[in-house]
């Protein structure tokens, strides 16, 4: 994400009095609005989410067989080679 993108759009959300005190007083412990704490703290957790859910966790025999399984030597594909070998329409 880049730093400087110029903030064009707006979300509105709806607060308790509870939250909006909560916010306001974060933002100034950390000398900041209480709209940049929001898009701060909001931004900080959605990337959290999208890690979370692009990474995997697999057990030591799931891994020892992914291992055994790339570290197998290649196999030639003789109808792949081929096809690779020759020339394309677009490298005319």
């Amino acid at each position: 994400m880049q730093k400087n993108n110029p903030k064009t759009e707006k979300f509105d959300i709806r607060l308790s009095l509870e939250e909006q005190e909560l916010i306001r007083l974060a933002a100034s412990m950390q000398s900041t609005s209480p709209t940049s704490f929001i898009r701060q703290q909001a931004v900080v957790a959605a990337q959290t989410v999208i890690h979370e859910n692009n990474r995997f966790v697999v057990s030591d025999e799931q891994w020892q067989i992914m291992e055994r399984v790339l570290n197998r030597k290649a196999k030639t594909l003789p109808n792949l080679r081929k096809r690779l070998s020759g020339s394309d329409d677009w490298d005319k």
